[in-house]
């Protein structure tokens, strides 16, 4: 069975209206501030190169709810971006060792697995093939930071 896959960042709206306000969700100012080359951007799911304006907001990833709808650390662009519009596992995250989490629909996490480098998006095809799995979310390994996740697309 072949599942087309959306790779979800931090939803744009979310952005614009962080931005707008000067701070997330939870209080924190944005302050915005020069980048060195390699901060994993979760508005565009690519990396930061040497002199973009990032931020580095809270944010909860999770749509799903639950005991699991954490909130942790990400960084974004400081101003708009044009986002992730791609339709395969985002570019510069492929040769990374993640940390891949199913949930099912009501937010509980069913498994977890460790990808080595180039091979979380073969492991993400197997853990779809689950029909319980409703959402993965594809982390860091050494922080633990969400990246972006993952959800079968809409018919």
């Amino acid at each position: 069975m072949i599942t087309e896959l959306e790779f979800v960042p931090v939803p744009p709206a979310d952005l614009d209206r962080i931005r707008c306000n000067g701070h997330d969700d939870f209080g924190h100012r944005v302050i915005p501030r020069t980048s060195g080359a390699g901060a994993p951007l979760r508005c565009c799911l690519r990396l930061s190169r040497e002199g973009e304006r990032i931020a580095l907001i809270s944010h909860r990833p999770s749509s799903l709810g639950g005991p699991y709808a954490e909130v942790g650390p990400v960084f974004v662009h400081a101003g708009r971006c044009p986002g992730f519009a791609g339709s395969s596992f985002p570019a510069d995250f492929l040769d990374r060792q993640a940390v891949l989490r199913p949930y099912d629909a009501a937010g509980q996490m069913l498994d977890g697995v460790l990808a080595e480098p180039g091979e979380s998006e073969g492991e993400l095809k197997r853990l779809f093939d689950d029909p319980a799995v409703a959402l993965v979310q594809v982390r860091n390994v050494i922080a633990g930071c969400w990246n972006f996740s993952v959800r079968r697309r809409a018919a």
